[in-house]
């Protein structure tokens, strides 16, 4: 298990604690253990997660640098899940209790979240998720889970209604996980309310050759003229290339809609020409919409990594935040303290000002953030970052009313 440590005591703070007279004033100055977890390595999606990873050390050393937080140090312990439900129980275990976190925070695949809070629950420890979407996470109205990322139900409505408006026949492809089923049967619900004609294709994750399941659609009469992949893992990038490889989609009898997976420039990497055109939801507000935080993450994720942020890594640096924030408020680090202070916070962050309501109805709207901005946007040119993309939803940030290419 790749595990990785950032943040350090001073040396004066080092050499008292090794004197027993001094216990008590090492204590004061220890750091505040946090942990984050989240997909490193296959067959999760690792670049997503090195991404959320990268914007969360970022705010980790702008915070250490300042002074820290009720002026202790913040250390971060981050563990790689791999995308794998086990493997995210497993990390929480060892987060609670061998490293003594306050706070849980982090994960990109939903599956994952699902086991990962059922250790933060049974252990009374805050867990707050960055872009896992299964409404089940937040329904399960767990008071220490806490969520930043739209559930299925808040963005997969939306986006089911501006496809119903713009495509006659639509496909989804959804894998077998939390996430997939879950978002697969928003839409598809949408779709039969809106009485537009869908089909719906299940993969697993670990496939490597769609090909047999995109020639079914192809060979559907009448074809789709949208496909709307609800797939979190690697998986998606490989829909795109054999799609592609097989004249089907992204072109102008079928347009080819993705999620969060394929918003990192990896997707210029392997689907190459595959993935201009791509509609893509984006959990992000449109450049023009940035305020100075964002645009000062912005300009420092650029020059450190270089290479602009995505909406993913402006939810990670804002989900730090929140924790932070809720630490700040608390006046503790203290867990039962952290859980709490969480429904009081309202935190300004990059992509949106954060507040978590305990209404129970619906379900999934506990502690979930419900102003999530979205876009829906379209690739058009070459190694184009999401931020420069054309925006085609919603209407009020559109910056064309174009779906290219043109039938």
């Amino acid at each position: 298990m790749k595990r990785m440590f950032e943040g350090c005591l001073g040396a004066a703070a080092l050499a008292l604690a090794a004197l027993p007279f001094a216990a008590g004033s090492a204590q004061a100055e220890d750091p505040i253990a946090l942990g984050w977890v989240g997909p490193l390595s296959p067959p999760g999606n690792y670049s997503g997660g090195q991404e959320m990873q990268w914007a969360v050390q970022l705010g980790v050393d702008e915070v250490n640098k300042a002074g820290g937080v009720l002026g202790r140090q913040i250390n971060v312990t981050y563990e790689d899940t791999k995308g794998q439900p086990a493997e995210g129980s497993a990390a929480a275990v060892r987060l609670i209790t061998k490293d003594n976190v306050a706070a849980i925070f982090g994960e990109f695949h939903s599956s994952v979240a699902l086991a990962e809070i059922e250790e933060a629950h049974k252990y009374g420890v805050a867990w707050v998720g960055t872009d896992v979407w299964s409404d089940a996470i937040t329904a399960k109205q767990y008071p220490e889970v806490y969520r930043l990322a739209p559930a299925n139900s808040l963005v997969y409505v939306k986006a089911a209604d501006w496809s119903a408006e713009h495509f006659k026949n639509i496909a989804i492809i959804a894998e077998n996980t939390d996430f997939g089923q879950g978002g697969a049967k928003v839409i598809a619900d949408e779709l039969e309310a809106k009485k537009v004609p869908h089909t719906l294709v299940t993969i697993d994750l670990a496939q490597q050759d769609f090909t047999p399941a995109l020639l079914r659609l192809m060979s559907q009469n009448p074809k789709p003229d949208a496909i709307q992949m609800v797939v979190a893992g690697q998986a998606q990038y490989q829909l795109v290339k054999q799609a592609c490889q097989l004249g089907f989609a992204p072109t102008a009898a079928t347009a080819l809609i993705g999620s969060s997976g394929l918003l990192q420039k990896e997707v210029w990497e392997v689907d190459g020409k595959c993935a201009q055109n791509l509609l893509i939801v984006n959990v992000a507000q449109p450049k023009s919409q940035w305020n100075d935080k964002a645009k000062a993450f912005a300009a420092a994720f650029t020059e450190r990594y270089k290479r602009a942020p995505t909406g993913v890594a402006m939810e990670a640096y804002d989900t730090f935040g929140v924790v932070v924030d809720a630490i700040k408020t608390a006046g503790s680090a203290d867990r039962g303290a952290i859980v709490k202070a969480l429904e009081k916070i309202k935190y300004e962050g990059t992509n949106a000002t954060y507040s978590f309501p305990t209404t129970k109805t619906p379900d999934w709207a506990y502690h979930q953030f419900v102003d999530v901005p979205f876009t829906i946007i379209q690739y058009t040119e070459m190694n184009q970052a999401p931020e420069n993309a054309a925006i085609v939803y919603p209407q009020k940030w559109a910056t064309t009313d174009k779906i290219l290419p043109e039938k």
